[in-house]
């Protein structure tokens, strides 16, 4: 402090400070995390405040990077319970498009618990092409299930059970994509 009371300075900051990557520009502004002075060329914009270029940058996109174990949860959840969902959509009719919705938002759910609440398009893809990708597979083991049903007869009835049941079965895909974006539309 200085000897006059009513100037209040502290003697090191008493002028402008220079930057500790250019010490020819002056600044007024530390960073929030080390303290040290930096220009604007080195400020980066923190959470709360700027700071320096080593204390600002992330060291890794920890929001859209993934463990190995979180990798094949986040396959195997949306496309195992899309192919269940699948299946089931030619096996319950009408009532596939309501299990479907809440069957969704169930396992967008189950889905960002198990990959660690990333965010991201990447995540997105995963959550959303893993669910149409098992749902498809779903409905093609219902469509040779049914099939194979009719082994020994000569006629299959396949246009019946596709006019019939598979209107069901796309409608419920369209509900489980609804219903997990319905429960993860923040990401």
């Amino acid at each position: 402090m200085t000897a006059d009371p009513g100037a209040m300075a502290i003697d090191g900051d008493a002028g402008p400070l220079y930057c500790y990557r250019h010490p020819k520009s002056e600044t007024y502004v530390r960073c929030g995390r080390c303290d040290q002075p930096i220009c604007p060329k080195c400020a980066v914009q923190g959470p709360v405040g700027f700071r320096c270029r080593q204390c600002g940058l992330v060291k890794s996109a920890t929001i859209s990077s993934f463990t190995p174990r979180q990798l094949a949860l986040g396959l195997g959840i949306p496309i195992g319970a899309g192919a269940i969902l699948g299946y089931l959509g030619g096996q319950v009719g009408f009532y596939s498009i309501f299990i479907a919705f809440f069957a969704g938002a169930f396992v967008a759910e189950a889905f960002v618990r198990f990959v660690g609440l990333k965010r991201g398009p990447i995540v997105r893809a995963m959550l959303y092409g893993g669910l149409a990708a098992g749902f498809a597979a779903g409905v093609a083991l219902e469509i040779a299930t049914f099939a194979g049903s009719f082994a020994g007869a000569e006629e299959v009835p396949m246009g019946v059970w596709l006019q019939s049941m598979l209107p069901y079965a796309a409608i419920g895909l369209g509900a489980t994509l609804a219903g997990a974006y319905s429960r993860v539309r923040w990401f």
